[in-house]
């Protein structure tokens, strides 16, 4: 085997020895790993922070930090090895006036970069249902009419 061979599939067969048998692999490997969970977190709010309709609430933020935060929440919820070391969604959202379209719409983007990082449909489902309960944090109920 080639040194850059070796170099290659070494990481995937050690992973893969280390299984047991019929074991699925933790959602962090599937989402790739510290590598591809950072790559996920960093398009992310690239796409929103882009977006006319859903960066309002990341003007004058930053987007790196943002970054590394998604990442670091995402490893930690997936079974990686990091801890969410920010604060609590509902601290970091107060005040931001998010609503379900703009919540829904970065869903869709997550979604999107997802599929185009040939993740798989189960992986995202199971990624979704952990972040899912996020949304009360985020989301500003919308306000009633007044009477």
């Amino acid at each position: 085997m080639t040194a850059v061979a070796y170099r290659v599939l070494a990481p995937a067969l050690l992973f893969l020895a280390g299984m047991a048998a019929g074991e699925e692999p933790r959602l962090y490997d599937r989402l790739g790993g510290g590598a591809g969970v950072a790559a996920i977190a960093a398009a992310l709010i690239d796409r929103v922070s882009a977006d006319p309709m859903l960066s309002r609430s990341f003007k004058d933020s930053k987007l790196d930090r943002i970054k590394k935060l998604l990442a670091e929440q995402i490893c930690d919820l997936s079974g990686g090895p990091c801890r969410y070391s920010g604060d609590s969604m509902k601290q970091v959202h107060a005040g931001h006036h998010i609503s379900e379209a703009e919540f829904y719409g970065m869903v869709a983007d997550l979604r999107e970069i997802l599929k185009q990082r040939h993740v798989s449909q189960a992986a995202t489902n199971q990624l979704l249902r952990l972040l899912a309960p996020m949304k009360r944090d985020v989301v500003e109920p919308a306000r009633s009419a007044a009477r």
